[in-house]
């Protein structure tokens, strides 16, 4: 049976690629299936493709706003239509021809053979392209099909001014050997992939997989035409199959980012009531802080004019000894002996009343570590979900979605109590309690 070989530009989503999150067109069962052959963060890749031409770039600049801090960022903001990276999905058959399960369920024979072939053709990919520089790739077995996605950052070099090592897919082409464009609907990319496809499909004929293109008569064309319209087709035909599969994905992911997205807004509302109580207790706990301080200073400050009535009380004493023994004792003027008695008991008393704040003020504090812990927990799974979505370009539709108006809204107003909680929370500990309340 005749074959086609699909060399399609992907969507480049590496969340999804790297499974994860798993969409509804992925068998997870087979996922111990698929080959990694390289995850790489695209920071790390980056860092060490053009770390050094930036850093030799930055040392010849005398002005700092001619510097490049990040070049990654660099390529985003630039306006000469670099993409950051590049997706190829290859394939061959479709899931009619070479799906990955047959009729009984087990894994079919043309299945393994496409795999074989992929995974030769992905362990070879870097020698042949020296200037497309994987960073993730990786071959699924567990959806339909067996395909590769191959994600690689262009490389040039060489130039004279600005970087000598940079991101350009035209002249990393060219640099691999590739010939020159000469129209936009005949450039470097379509010569690259259609020796990319005359390799895969060498592969292919040497185990046994007839390779074709369908629909297409050699009679009806002249060379060229003939040529061109395989491409076409081929490119159709596979195009048609692997966005199929993707559309099943970004339904996955919405379905998913929705749910917890609601599932958050929820424990959001929750943690803003959550919120309020503990602002209250906050509020009632300051006030009640104060309220001890005071008391405590008071305290305090009587201990320390102790001293001063001490030597008053010595010069006012008689040491008195006993008639048969034992310790001395110590006559005092009865008014003085009631001033001590009275210190006495007001020093019980405060320490008894510090020591119940200063456990209820502990509580306190637990009680806001565990809550500024839970809103950065949400806080940065809301950035992955939005990640997600900016990625697939869900952007308006999930605006449409939340209602953005009533969530805006209601995000500010979290913000706006968490900031002013913050604000509202003790920023002091209580003084040390003193070892001694008396002399």
């Amino acid at each position: 049976m005749a074959r086609t070989i699909s060399f399609v530009k992907g969507k480049g989503s590496i969340n999804h690629n790297n499974r994860d999150f798993i969409a509804k067109n992925v068998d997870a069962s087979r996922t111990s299936m698929n080959v990694i052959y390289i995850q790489n963060p695209i920071e790390k890749a980056y860092e060490e493709i053009f770390g050094q031409a930036v850093a030799d770039y930055n040392a010849k600049q005398k002005r700092n706003d001619r510097k490049i801090s990040d070049y990654l960022t660099h390529v985003k903001q630039s306006k000469n239509n670099e993409k950051v990276f590049y997706e190829n999905v290859v394939q061959i058959g479709k899931r009619d021809d070479t799906g990955i399960l047959d009729k009984d369920g087990n894994i079919s024979n043309e299945a393994l053979l496409a795999k074989e072939i992929l995974d030769e053709y992905a362990r070879t990919f870097q020698e042949r392209n020296p200037n497309l520089i994987l960073f993730n790739a990786v071959l699924h077995m567990d959806e339909a099909t067996p395909h590769l996605h191959l994600d690689y950052i262009p490389v040039a070099h060489g130039y004279k001014t600005g970087l000598s090592t940079r991101n350009s897919l035209s002249k990393g082409l060219q640099e691999m050997g590739i010939e020159p464009a000469k129209g936009k609907n005949d450039n470097e990319t379509m010569h690259w992939q259609q020796r990319e496809r005359e390799f895969i499909t060498n592969l292919c004929r040497e185990r046994g997989f007839d390779i074709e293109l369908l629909g297409i008569k050699r009679d009806d064309y002249s060379i060229p035409e003939y040529k061109a319209a395989m491409r076409a087709v081929d490119a159709a035909e596979a195009e048609i199959e692997i966005l199929n599969q993707e559309k099943e994905e970004i339904e996955s992911l919405f379905e998913k980012s929705e749910n917890n997205v609601i599932c958050n807004i929820e424990k959001i509302s929750s943690q803003e009531k959550m919120l309020e109580d503990i602002n209250k207790q906050i509020q009632e706990a300051e006030s009640e802080r104060h309220r001890r301080l005071n008391e405590y200073e008071t305290i305090i400050n009587a201990v320390e004019s102790a001293e001063y009535e001490k030597q008053v009380i010595k010069l006012n004493s008689t040491e008195v000894k006993p008639l048969f023994g034992g310790e001395p004792v110590v006559k005092v003027p009865r008014n003085m002996f009631d001033k001590l008695i009275e210190k006495y008991k007001a020093a019980k008393t405060y320490e008894v009343m510090y020591e119940s704040y200063y456990a209820k003020y502990t509580k306190q504090q637990s009680i806001i570590q565990h809550l500024e812990a839970t809103v950065q927990d949400l806080t940065s799974k809301i950035k992955q979900f939005t990640s997600f979505i900016e990625a697939k370009g869900l952007v308006e539709a999930f605006k449409e979605f939340l209602n953005p108006p009533k969530v805006i809204e209601k995000v500010k107003d979290v913000r706006t109590k968490l900031s002013e909680y913050r604000k509202a929370k003790p920023k002091s500990t209580p003084a040390k309690k003193r070892d001694s309340w008396a002399r």
